[in-house]
């Protein structure tokens, strides 16, 4: 796990036992994780703190974690974005114009994190970040 302290992650979702687990197991690999239950509080946490990757739940209160991604990019264009959902979905062409592909997003419940945290490094890896 040597080196995942370099990557930061922003986890946005508004469900306190999913934000909870998820961010416990990604702490306990060795990430920075920042919480947010909504797509405003996350769009702050990325201007602030220019995260190395961004997991995002696709229903959010407010605006749709599809929605957060497109500003997030507008902030923070090398940030690797990931969505995790409980919903059936396709990823949209304007995502996917971004540089997401079906493989950043993830299906509630994950039953294995590992494919979480090997996907965060493998996209960190692309964006020049030592893992």
């Amino acid at each position: 796990m040597s080196g995942n302290a370099d990557i930061s992650v922003v986890l946005v979702d508004d469900n306190d036992i999913v934000r909870e687990c998820v961010g416990a197991y990604l702490e306990d690999e060795g990430f920075t994780v920042f919480y947010a239950v909504d797509g405003e509080e996350a769009l702050e946490l990325v201007a602030q703190q220019l995260p190395t990757t961004c997991i995002s739940d696709l229903r959010l209160p407010g605006m749709s974690g599809e929605a957060f991604i497109e500003q997030a990019f507008g902030i923070s264009p090398v940030t690797a974005y990931l969505l995790h959902t409980g919903s059936d979905y396709l990823l949209s062409d304007t995502l996917r114009s971004l540089g997401m592909t079906p493989e950043d997003v993830f299906f509630k419940p994950i039953h294995e994190l590992a494919t979480l945290t090997d996907r965060i490094r493998a996209r960190a890896l692309r964006r020049g970040a030592t893992v």
